[in-house]
């Protein structure tokens, strides 16, 4: 494995995400590149995007706000890195698919994890997580909705499940409805 993709989701499923996918980049002494999406209001417009955690105001996206949610992604995952040095960071401003999907298939991980806030919870905007997972190219395991070590993983998933360390009894298989 040469990279483990994190979807930055922040919430209780979220953390769980992400504590996951440092202990797998960990145990595969590989990166781990954290992709955070700029939030819009707008589904096809992406030029607005809410600057505020309660989703209230927006702000025309500039190289400023860009810069201050950077260093925000940054920071929110700093201390719990430790002494991790080999993560990447990556503010998204497109729609989170087709994002993730460029990235997979340019090589910047070969797992992506994402947080699992509820069943049929919105995704991009666009699809479910649900849909996105069914149809995702790579291997992708979701962690929630209910605890830290409940599993939801896709097809490809499933082809490298030891590779994953999930322990038996532990994950099931998304088949893309709710």
């Amino acid at each position: 494995m040469q990279g483990i993709g994190l979807c930055a989701i922040f919430s209780r499923q979220g953390d769980w995400a992400f504590d996951y996918a440092l202990s797998l980049a960990r145990k595969h002494n590989t990166k781990l590149n954290i992709f955070q999406f700029l939030e819009s209001p707008y589904a096809i417009r992406r030029d607005m995007v809410f600057v505020d955690a309660e989703k209230t105001k927006t702000a025309p996206v500039t190289p400023e706000i860009i810069a201050e949610k950077d260093k925000e992604l940054r920071m929110a995952y700093d201390e719990r890195l430790g002494d991790s040095v080999d993560v990447g960071f990556r503010l998204c401003e497109g729609s989170s698919e087709w994002e993730l999907k460029k990235c997979f298939r340019r090589g910047d991980y070969q797992v992506l994890v994402v947080g699992y806030n509820a069943k049929g919870a919105d995704f991009g905007g666009t699809t479910t997580i649900e849909e996105f997972a069914h149809r995702f190219h790579g291997p992708l395991v979701l962690v929630g909705p209910e605890s830290s070590d409940e599993f939801y993983i896709n097809e490809k998933a499933k082809d490298i499940l030891g590779e994953l360390e999930i322990p038996d009894g532990r994950w099931k298989l998304l088949n893309g409805d709710a």
